[in-house]
């Protein structure tokens, strides 16, 4: 694996400014008043009232902006990081949403009177309209799809669509992530399983301790548990982990390196991938398993029984 890209740190301005402001926003709500009224409580509804998300939904106003185009060394590091290497000629790969937006998400959630630490990434799903131009100035807007209040967490959906002036929707992403709260939560619910189609290898990717940095410096997002062992193993994963979108990306391309066609992607972050990790397993369901709607079923599985990522394609 190449050497640590420490230079790209320069190219991560605006989610450094924005990793100050959750910063600021999570000590100011440290030291609200033990009388202040909790910003992470929920509201019950009486009938025909909405409720505390709804209203807070209402309230959220999309965000927009212009962006320079991505560097040319970053959009490099980039594609030999994801494994699609002479890959993109001409074209940014659009996964790499993730690098542009999450200012503009971390926007969105700076308005919200929840805990931004308690905030995990639970899932992503991507729709390819068309390629984005290298080199092109690109238009990015985000706005809060969906607030969902359960027992001990709330579940946010943000889409942020990318384009260009010429064509303002080349690729929709949607992020699902929760915060989580105090309190007993929710029990899952037992869900019925069919039977497991019989599972086509696509490939195999891995991961080295460093990886975690080397995301972190592709794409902004320098959360700890990700580069910093210390910090890493007093968290709830004893450990380092591997960006829930670092594990979608590797995914991705292993699918788009072995020839599998697809222009939409839905994914869960099921499990995380501890750091360092042995070969995982890329697998899609057979063609002739496709819904009516032409999903099929793919997962990222590791040793034994785990599966780390769960969703469809098509």
């Amino acid at each position: 694996m190449s050497a640590v890209p420490y230079v790209l740190l320069r190219h991560q301005t605006p989610m450094l400014l924005t990793g100050a402001r959750v910063l600021a926003h999570t000590l100011r709500h440290a030291l609200l008043p033990p009388t202040a009224p909790r910003p992470a409580s929920i509201a019950v509804a009486g009938a025909g009232e909405a409720t505390a998300a709804q209203r807070l939904l209402r309230r959220i106003a999309p965000v927009a902006r212009v962006i320079a185009a991505p560097p040319q060394d970053l959009v490099e590091q980039y594609i030999a990081w994801a494994g699609a290497a002479r890959s993109y000629d001409g074209q940014l790969p659009p996964h790499m949403v993730s690098q542009w937006s999450l200012p503009l998400v971390g926007e969105l959630l700076l308005r919200m009177p929840y805990r931004l630490t308690s905030v995990i990434n639970q899932g992503v799903g991507l729709r390819v309209h068309g390629p984005l131009p290298r080199n092109v100035p690109l238009h990015v807007s985000a706005a809060v799809e969906r607030i969902e209040e359960t027992p001990g967490r709330i579940k946010v959906v943000v889409a942020v669509i990318t384009g260009t002036a010429q064509q303002p929707s080349l690729v929709e992403a949607r992020l699902h992530m929760s915060f989580l709260l105090p309190g007993p939560r929710a029990p899952k619910a037992p869900q019925e399983r069919g039977p497991e189609p019989d599972w086509i290898t696509a490939g195999l990717w891995h991961a080295d301790a460093r990886d975690g940095l080397r995301f972190a410096l592709l794409t902004g997002d320098f959360n700890p548990i990700h580069w910093c062992g210390p910090l890493a193993r007093r968290s709830v994963f004893r450990g380092m982990v591997l960006h829930g979108f670092g594990s979608f990306v590797r995914s991705y391309e292993v699918l788009a390196q072995q020839g599998i066609r697809f222009h939409e992607i839905d994914v869960r972050f099921v499990k995380p991938v501890a750091l360092p990790c042995t070969a995982l397993s890329v697998q899609v369901a057979p063609d002739d398993t496709a819904d009516a709607d032409g999903w099929r079923a793919l997962r990222l599985a590791g040793s034994g029984d785990a599966v780390h990522l769960a969703g469809r394609l098509r």
